[in-house]
């Protein structure tokens, strides 16, 4: 299957599952050889980020950690720059029900010049 026909096939089973159908009939609707795990993170990436979550293509959990998760991290950790990354992975879980490992967040806290560690690579917290 092509990238982006498999893309369109994850749009349609999400599009069904999120009007109410079962996993198993939308992945029979669509017809679609995906799995229904695929099928539930493809949800899972839709609520947590949106449509485009499903089209960038990379591998690992990068997508977690766009649109508005990575808006709030950047948000949150220029609140509280200290906070431990264990603490703003509880957050992220429970705000957006989405799970990030904590070596996602300390990454894209890297990137953004927003370390956890204070003086002596020792954790603030």
């Amino acid at each position: 299957m092509e990238r982006g026909d498999r893309h369109s096939a994850k749009l349609r089973v999400v599009d069904g599952m999120r009007h109410g159908l079962p996993c198993r009939e939308a992945l029979k609707l669509a017809d679609v050889p995906l799995s229904e795990r695929t099928a539930y993170r493809a949800l899972q990436v839709v609520r947590a980020v949106g449509e485009e979550g499903l089209a960038d293509g990379r591998h690992g959990h990068p997508y977690k950690l766009t649109g508005q998760v990575r808006e709030w991290l950047v948000e949150y950790c220029r609140g509280a720059p200290g906070t431990s990354s264990r603490v703003v992975q509880a957050e992220i879980e429970e705000r957006f029900r989405v799970a990030v490992s904590i070596s996602q967040i300390n990454r894209v806290r890297r990137s953004l010049g927003m370390s956890s560690r204070g003086v002596g690579g020792k954790s603030v917290v």
